[in-house]
């Protein structure tokens, strides 16, 4: 249990009032105590890193936490400056002791405020104190997105815009006031991803809004341009652009390559990295002819272009960690926000009321220069002047008797009156403010409004990443009725007739062409019906525009039988038997033997049944079911014998 709570608070979940990991808040005040503000110029990131492992962190390096806080495609606002090559989504970072670095002004404006009123800690040795947490302006923990995995306790933050969190929080106050329902800000808790990639608007979206929890559906953006013709036939380019986070070009591109190879995708002719400094791009350039809308629905399917992010809303508030919704974050939040500045402003009271009344004091001691310039002379010591001032005839207070006394003389003599009264009356304005603001907790939530409003308005920027519907799932043939649609990716399988055996089989075909001997071809049969005949010493999937094929064989074995094949045309099933002779004499090209408008149907995951005429003239129901029928090459399953059906259809 100990060991699980060190994790917890020292490590791995991020506080909920300023969202940050010890490592990351101790980079950052180290950058902060060290005098890396915007301003300055740029220091190695290996002096940073070794600094703060020296004064607050020498559990290990902290070079990564640092590059993770100034990388654009992990931040909606990023905290620190790099300059250098930080790396990208493909490629890491250089070396600590090659890049530089600074805090950015959103560090300064959005964390790193009154640092004097941080609450505090001993570091590890004691020789320094380390802020417990930061005296955020807004809700960060919301804001960058982050993961953590813990003892027993995981999270993954999502990301939000920052403006949006400014709206947010201001009805997150009024509900708590009774003026704001809660179902009035979830359209602004709504993530927004750096890379700007497009969330699906679905009930997983809406669990995570309402509890914290759920799984957001991120797709990359899509653009369709027409790239060339060959032979009357177009070739398009696919281009994705704002791909999902942790996704990158390289990665998908193995992806598509892999699913090329299984045979699960087809009408690809290219793949092509088109990233540059503006951010990631991935094209596919498409075969002449190939449909893009069953392309693009097949490349969603079959990599990371289309995924699923597990947002989890665990934090830590106070010592225990919590599972909040959004909506409450921002709830504790400002509740801890008004209590924080009420320390703050009574902290600046304090100091105001001070130096009011040293103010004061210089003003009468201009009044009476003369008198006070004598009576400091007249005294022996600095204590004896001290009592002379407090006393009559000039009855200063002790605070303005000491403030003369720190003076040079000069100083005293050339005091202006008109500058003093212009800062007492300044004083005397911020002292009233600071009263009403301590006193009146509307007036400070105001305040604290307005503060953040300033700060989007500086920092923030428009939302990046858009809403979109629920994307149409592709189309599948008909069915019988009765039958169940398929789900997910089918598995082929066809139906051969063995003449020989007297019977009619269901055997497992697989996604592409298995090589399985030298000097033998292979006949592929494709969705569309087109046959394919390739040598065997073919590596990689057949280049056909059809999809996926349904039948791999080896020519010597394809001509000795004869195929049953189930296709759909004007809304019913029928079937034909083909020689397996014929089926050899397909072309390079590939022969389409099905009639026009019809579309080859193969039988995946869920059973259907298919009506047939018979040599008996009576009608036959075959039922195509989902029953193991071995591996691709076997025998198969009985499921009828060949008297019951009638050759050519």
């Amino acid at each position: 249990m100990a060991y699980s709570m060190a994790v917890l608070l020292g490590r791995a979940i991020p506080d909920m009032y300023d969202g940050l990991k010890p490592a990351q808040r101790r980079v950052l005040q180290t950058m902060y105590e060290e005098g890396l503000s915007p301003e300055k110029r740029y220091v190695k990131c290996a002096r940073v890193t070794g600094l703060t492992m020296g004064y607050y962190h020498p559990h290990g390096d902290c070079y990564g936490t640092l590059v993770n806080m100034a990388t654009p495609w992990n931040n909606n606002v990023p905290w620190v400056d790099g300059h250098g090559n930080f790396g990208s989504t493909v490629d890491g970072p250089a070396a600590a002791r090659y890049t530089e670095c600074k805090l950015r002004p959103s560090a300064v404006s959005l964390l790193l405020q009154n640092s004097r009123q941080w609450e505090v800690r001993p570091n590890y040795d004691g020789s320094r104190n380390e802020a417990v947490r930061f005296n955020t302006a807004v809700p960060s923990v919301l804001l960058n997105g982050d993961s953590g995995i813990a003892v027993g306790f995981a999270t993954k933050l999502a990301p939000h815009n920052l403006r949006e969190l400014v709206e947010a929080c201001k009805l997150a106050n009024s509900s708590t006031r009774g003026k704001v329902k809660i179902e009035d800000a979830y359209q602004k808790l709504v993530p927004d991803f750096p890379t700007g990639c497009d969330i699906v608007n679905d009930e997983g979206l809406r669990n995570y809004i309402r509890s914290g929890s759920g799984s957001i559906r991120l797709r990359a953006r899509m653009e369709v341009t027409e790239s060339e013709k060959v032979r009357g036939k177009t070739k398009n380019r696919i281009t994705f652009t704002n791909l999902p986070p942790g996704a990158n070009p390289e990665k998908l591109g193995e992806q598509i390559k892999d699913a090329l190879e299984k045979g699960k995708l087809d009408g690809i002719s290219e793949i092509l990295d088109e990233s540059d400094l503006s951010g990631d791009r991935l094209t596919v350039v498409t075969k002449p002819g190939v449909e893009v809308g069953n392309l693009s629905r097949q490349l969603y399917a079959y990599s990371d272009l289309d995924t699923n992010y597990s947002a989890k809303t665990l934090v830590i508030d106070g010592v225990k960690p919590v599972e909040l919704s959004p909506f409450e974050v921002c709830q504790k939040w400002f509740q801890w926000r008004m209590g924080l500045l009420e320390r703050v402003f009574v902290a600046e009271r304090d100091s105001v009321e001070v130096r009011l009344e040293v103010v004061t004091g210089l003003l009468k001691a201009i009044s009476k220069i003369d008198q006070v310039i004598r009576l400091i002379r007249e005294s022996e010591s600095k204590k004896e002047a001290l009592v002379k001032l407090v006393d009559r005839p000039l009855k200063f207070t002790r605070g303005q008797a000491e403030a003369i006394l720190d003076m040079r003389l000069y100083q005293l003599t050339t005091l202006d009156g008109a500058d003093l009264e212009e800062e007492q009356e300044g004083l005397k304005k911020r002292l009233s403010e600071l009263e009403t603001l301590i006193q009146i907790p509307e007036e400070r939530a105001k305040h604290i409004q307005a503060q953040m409003a300033e700060l989007a308005k500086r920092h923030g920027e428009a939302r990046r990443s858009s809403l979109v519907d629920p994307p149409a799932q592709a189309a599948t043939p008909s069915r019988s009725p009765g039958a169940k649609p398929p789900t997910g990716a089918p598995k082929p399988r066809f139906v051969k007739v063995d003449f020989r055996k007297g019977v009619v089989e269901q055997v497992k075909g697989p996604r592409g062409a298995l090589v399985v001997e030298n000097k033998e071809k292979l006949i592929c049969l494709t969705e569309a019906g087109l046959l394919r005949k390739v040598p065997a010493t073919f590596k990689g999937p057949i280049a056909t525009s059809f999809g996926p094929l349904t039948l791999v064989k080896k020519e010597s074995e394809v001509s000795q039988r004869k195929y049953l094949s189930v296709f759909e045309l004007e809304g019913s099933l029928k079937a034909v038997v083909l020689d397996g002779s014929d089926l050899c004499k397909c072309t390079s090209k590939g022969k389409s033997w099905l009639p026009e408008g019809a579309k080859l149907v193969h039988f995946g995951e869920n059973s259907f049944t298919v009506p047939w005429s018979s040599s008996r003239k009576r009608k036959l129901e075959l039922t195509l079911s989902t029953v193991k029928a071995g591996k691709p090459g076997s025998k198969g399953i009985k499921i009828a014998e060949l008297k019951d059906v009638e050759p050519g259809g």
